[in-house]
C-alpha cells in the first residue's frame, strides 16, 4: 500500500470516526437514552452498529481495497474523540434546530391535511346525514298523509257502525285488541329468553 493510499485511509478513518459520533448522537437523540431493557432497542442497536460497520468497510473497500489495519481503527477512535472534544455542542445545537424544523414541518403538513381533507369530509358527511334525515322525514310525511287519506274512510265507517250497531261490535273489537296484546306479549317474552 502506497503512502498516499495510507494517508487517504487515515483521513477517511478520522472522518468516519467523526461521522460515527454524529450518527451515534443523532441515533440517541431520536430514540432516547437507554432507560430499560427492551428487545426492540437491542435490535435497533444491533442494526445501527452493523450499518456503521458496513459503511466503514465500504469506504475502506473503495479507498484501499478493504484492508483494515490497527492504525485505521485508532484513527476512527481519534475522529470520535475529536468530535466529542470540538464539535459535540455545536452539532447538538444544529441537530436540535433541525429536529425542531422537521417537527414544525410535519405538524404543518398534518394540520393542512386535517384542514383541507378531514374537516371538509366531516362537513360533507354531516350534510349528507342531515339531507338523508330530511328526505326520510319528507317521505314519512308523504306516506303518513297517504295512509291517513286511505284509512280515514275506513275509520269513519267503523265509527258509523259503532254508533249504529251499538255495544256488540265494540265488544268484538275489544276482544280482538286483547288477543293481539296477548300474542304480542308472548312474542316479546320469547324474544327476551
Amino acid at each position: 500500500m502506497s503512502l498516499d493510499v495510507q494517508l487517504t485511509s487515515l483521513l477517511a478513518s478520522i472522518a468516519m470516526g467523526v461521522g460515527l459520533a454524529t450518527s451515534l448522537d443523532t441515533y440517541e437523540r431520536i430514540l432516547g437514552k437507554r432507560t430499560s431493557f427492551r428487545k426492540t432497542r437491542i435490535v435497533n442497536d444491533f442494526l445501527f452498529w452493523v450499518a456503521q460497520a458496513l459503511i466503514y468497510f465500504g469506504i475502506l473497500l473503495h479507498i484501499n481495497h478493504g484492508e483494515v489495519r490497527v492504525y485505521l481503527l485508532l484513527a476512527v477512535m481519534l475522529g470520535y474523540a475529536l468530535y466529542r472534544a470540538l464539535f459535540e455542542t455545536t452539532y447538538r445545537r444544529i441537530l436540535e434546530s433541525c429536529l425542531r424544523i422537521i417537527h414544525h414541518i410535519i405538524h404543518f403538513i398534518v394540520r393542512c391535511i386535517y384542514i383541507f381533507l378531514i374537516n371538509p369530509t366531516k362537513g360533507l358527511l354531516k350534510l349528507l346525514g342531515r339531507l338523508g334525515m330530511m328526505l326520510t322525514i319528507a317521505i314519512w310525511k308523504i306516506v303518513s298523509t297517504l295512509l291517513i287519506w286511505v284509512f280515514r274512510p275506513i275509520l269513519m265507517v267503523v265509527r258509523y257502525t259503532d254508533i249504529k250497531c251499538g255495544q256488540p261490535f265494540i265488544k268484538h273489537r275489544k276482544r280482538l285488541r286483547n288477543q293481539i296484546k296477548s300474542v304480542r306479549q308472548r312474542f316479546l317474552s320469547k324474544k327476551k329468553k
